[in-house]
């Protein structure tokens, strides 16, 4: 080969940059959809625990739980970068995605339950 001429052709493949599956970003998006209605009834049902005298157990978000609208803001925010990062995550490990999904609704079904078992004994009386 001399200066000049083309070398032999290199296909650079990875799985970073392949196309999206369809049926993972769709699964991604309903997963997003599922952890959304969760965080949405963590603040709701924190909120009626501070009105009812409660107070927030995390010492990182208790200045933030007493604004609701920064609270969801907050939580809102969170969604927002969530599902870019599992798709990156799922391109680069297959199933990534999913598992940061179930840590975070199985995380989050337990903070809303913990929210419930303090509201309806109260709701009871």
């Amino acid at each position: 080969m001399s200066a000049g001429e083309p070398g032999p052709q290199v296909r650079y493949t990875s799985t970073l940059h392949r196309l999206q599956d369809p049926k993972t970003v769709r699964l991604s998006v309903e997963l997003l959809l599922i952890l959304s209605i969760l965080f949405l009834l963590d603040v709701v049902t924190t909120q009626i625990v501070l009105i009812r005298g409660g107070v927030e157990l995390n010492p990182l978000m208790a200045r933030i739980v007493a604004h609701p609208a920064l609270h969801l803001g907050i939580k809102t925010a969170i969604l927002l970068i969530i599902f870019p990062v599992s798709l990156i995550a799922e391109r680069r490990v297959r199933g990534s995605a999913i598992f940061l999904y179930f840590v975070l609704i199985v995380l989050y079904i337990a903070v809303d339950i913990n929210n419930l078992s303090v509201i309806l004994p109260q709701i009871a009386m």
